[in-house]
């Protein structure tokens, strides 16, 4: 009876840690091909219904990937380049954006694209915005591609910066501080659905205003080595992470509804208020967060119980 026991005590020792673990890192997709090998990140585009992901694909030719809601790359499209590389991607209205380095430590490019109806494989010709950072030793992760094409820059350290209404195409764009932010930023979008600011850092997804960049509530995120991008999934019901590129998953996170902590008005300095926080739990897009692992591993122990209480009851 005491070996039963044990046996039992086990099972559902390892039941009560493995359930929780297979509910909270689902893959979306896996990238598998081999040509995306460093993504910086993943846009949605609604009105394509796919994601958009760039790749540094030589030393002066950035390439961006029109990608299936599962993974697959639909088209290729090019784009000729005189900046170290890309950044970060955004998708807004039949445009796909990727931000650059620029070849001085404060300069930074826009560059986007115009897509035609049709996407298919190829080149297309780009336009470009020239910017500059006010302050030295920072690095740029996101960029935010707001209502009127109003642009935005986080940098890692969380700081914000806000690009001029009407970019000027000749020259360099000053581009002003609008917020000290959330450190530690990786990438992020603007969310047209909740018209809201979405940004990732290594342990949390926040939701912020658009105006003060004031972070709202958070939501936790799975652990993911190199994480670096985030997007909506395409019905809106859970977000995407990315790390890697081909051979790396792409998981997806669905939290409850978070319960929003009103933050006070920010100066332009940014401070945040505390965020209200809500775990996450990672499922497949499109289906509901729910505790049916945790259920059923709770039925299986219960299960385990009573044959246990069984075998001993016959050996007495």
């Amino acid at each position: 009876m005491r070996r039963v026991a044990g046996v039992v005590g086990a099972l559902l020792a390892l039941m009560l840690i493995a359930a929780p673990r297979a509910m909270a890192d689902t893959v979306a997709f896996t990238w598998t091909d081999a040509r995306i090998v460093a993504p910086v990140g993943l846009a949605a585009d609604l009105e394509h219904t796919l994601y958009w992901t760039a790749n540094a694909a030589s030393a002066k030719v950035t390439t961006v990937y029109a990608v299936s809601g599962q993974g697959k790359v639909l088209a290729a499209i090019s784009y000729q380049r005189a900046t170290p590389g890309p950044l970060a991607v955004a998708y807004d209205a039949h445009r796909v954006f990727v931000l650059d380095k620029g070849t001085a430590a404060t300069a930074l490019r826009v560059s986007y694209m115009t897509l035609p109806t049709l996407i298919v494989d190829g080149s297309l010709s780009y336009k470009s915005w020239d910017f500059t950072l006010p302050e030295t030793g920072q690095t740029a992760a996101a960029l935010i591609v707001g209502p009127n094409t109003q642009l935005y820059v986080v940098a890692q350290s969380g700081r914000v910066y806000k690009a001029p209404a009407t970019p000027a195409t000749t020259g360099s764009n000053k581009l002003t501080k609008v917020s000290d932010g959330t450190g530690a930023v990786t990438s992020g979008y603007y969310d047209t659905r909740q018209s809201k600011v979405v940004l990732r850092s290594a342990t949390s997804i926040l939701v912020a205003d658009p105006a003060t960049f004031a972070t709202s509530s958070t939501v936790a995120a799975p652990t993911q080595a190199g994480g670096r991008g985030v997007a909506p999934s395409l019905d809106g019901t859970s977000y995407l992470l990315t790390a890697g590129g081909s051979g790396a998953g792409v998981l997806a996170v669905a939290g409850s509804t978070p319960s929003p902590t009103p933050s006070p008005s920010t100066a332009s300095s940014g401070a945040a208020s505390p965020a209200a926080t809500t775990s996450a739990t990672a499922v497949e897009p499109g289906a509901k967060a729910s505790t049916t692992g945790m259920l059923v591993a709770f039925a299986a122990a219960a299960l385990l119980a009573v044959v246990a209480g069984g075998v001993a009851l016959v050996r007495r």
